[in-house]
């Protein structure tokens, strides 16, 4: 997939819609995030209204992950729906105070002159999928502070380290009376 591909014009986009097939067998998307396992595929549908472009679709993919806990790789599967609306950049400088978001505002994007870069709503779905903590599995043990063995494949002989407070420190604080 080159990313010329995934640019619409907004001339291009006729009043019935237009449905444009996603197939990334490299994972260019997202290459300096993730690396993938499966292909990202899917559809989105792009319908003008006025100014705004109502982008709908779903897409697909399997990424490689790294997890935080025992720094193994894992595959984390994607599956998600699209339904975003992008509008125009200068419907921006309108707003000069501050506003409160509503539910329905975080599904607002923009664009900015003519071109619908799909490829970059697609990258942003995707990384909107990625947990913020990336974990193998729930009850994953991590790896040993001591030695620094997988402790999900097997234990290790070390002793727990005794984790001493931050605040141990003020045991020592000698405080003199008021005078």
């Amino acid at each position: 997939m080159e990313k010329k591909v995934l640019k619409i014009s907004l001339d291009d986009i006729p009043p019935e819609g237009l449905e444009v097939p996603i197939e990334d067998r490299e994972g260019l998307v997202i290459k300096d995030c993730f690396p993938i396992k499966t292909p990202i595929i899917g559809r989105v549908f792009l319908q003008r209204w006025g100014p705004i472009v109502k982008i709908r679709g779903h897409i697909e993919t399997t990424l490689v992950l790294i997890c935080d806990r025992c720094t193994e790789n894992f595959y984390w599967p994607i599956s998600e729906n699209i339904d975003i609306e992008l509008h125009p950049i200068a419907s921006l400088k309108a707003v000069q105070e501050e506003v409160r978001l509503s539910k329905e505002d975080l599904d607002v994007s923009f664009f900015d002159g003519d071109l619908i870069e799909v490829d970059e709503v697609v990258r942003e779905q995707i990384l909107l999928a990625v947990p913020m903590r990336k974990l193998c599995r729930q009850d994953c043990k991590g790896l040993c502070p001591v030695c620094g063995q997988n402790l999900n494949k097997e234990t290790c002989a070390c002793k727990p380290l005794k984790q001493e407070s931050p605040f141990a420190i003020l045991k020592k604080l000698v405080v003199s009376p008021n005078k």
